[in-house]
Order: C-alpha cells, then structure tokens, then sequence
C-alpha cells in the first residue's frame, strides 16, 4: 500500500514516505552544510533549505495542519535547545548542521505520529 492510499484511508502520512523525506532532509543539510564549509560562511543560516523542504512536502502531499503545527514547535524546540548545548562543544557550523537533522528528524515523527490520530468517528 502506497502512502497516498494508506492516508486516504485516514491511516496519515506513512512512515515509509516520512523516513524518505527525512533522508532527502539529511542530504540536503549534508549537502549545504558542505557548500557552507567550502565558502567558509559559518554565519548563514543551515536550516532554511530543510525547513523549505519540510514545508513544500507538508503544504503539497498532506495538509494535516494540527500535525505540521505540533511538528514546528517541538521540531524548533529541539533545534534551539541543540544549538546552545552543541555550540558549546562545536564550532557554529557544525552544531547548526547537528542540531537541524536533529529537528528535522523530530519535526518528522511528530508530523507523522500526530497525523494518524484519529478521533471517534460517528457511526
């Protein structure tokens, strides 16, 4: 079963599409984080091009907004809280890089665990 068949059962998102997006998110900040590096720009931020990505999945294949809004604030929590721990021990670069896979893989469980939800449906 397809993730677009599971969710228009009212199962949600499928946590084979959700580990996907979050190997695509990974690349991605593999991916800028090595740019960054190689420009010697530690200032810029990482997590933009992941968190674009999250948003265009979110927006285009499931619009489960009380899930995307659960999966912002823990995902951004655990970021910041990453960040000022690893900054501790890292350079800047290397903890933003940490810290965003880090979220990013929260923001995705939240995302997905709260969009199988479902409530008492009337008989």
């Amino acid at each position: 079963m397809t993730g677009a068949e599971e969710e228009s059962r009212g199962n949600g998102v499928a946590w084979r599409e959700s580990a996907a997006v979050l190997t695509g998110c990974w690349a991605v900040c593999g991916l800028t984080y090595g740019v960054l590096r190689m420009l010697d720009t530690p200032t810029v931020p990482i997590a933009a091009p992941v968190v674009i990505l999250l948003v265009q999945w979110c927006v285009a294949r499931h619009r489960h907004w009380t899930a995307a809004v659960a999966a912002f604030c823990l995902g951004s929590f655990s970021v910041f809280l990453l960040v000022d721990t690893l900054r501790q021990q890292l350079a800047r670069l290397d903890a933003d890089a940490l810290a965003t896979a880090a979220g990013a893989f929260v923001a995705l469980v939240v995302f997905t665990g709260a969009s199988r939800i479902t409530f008492g449906r009337p008989a």
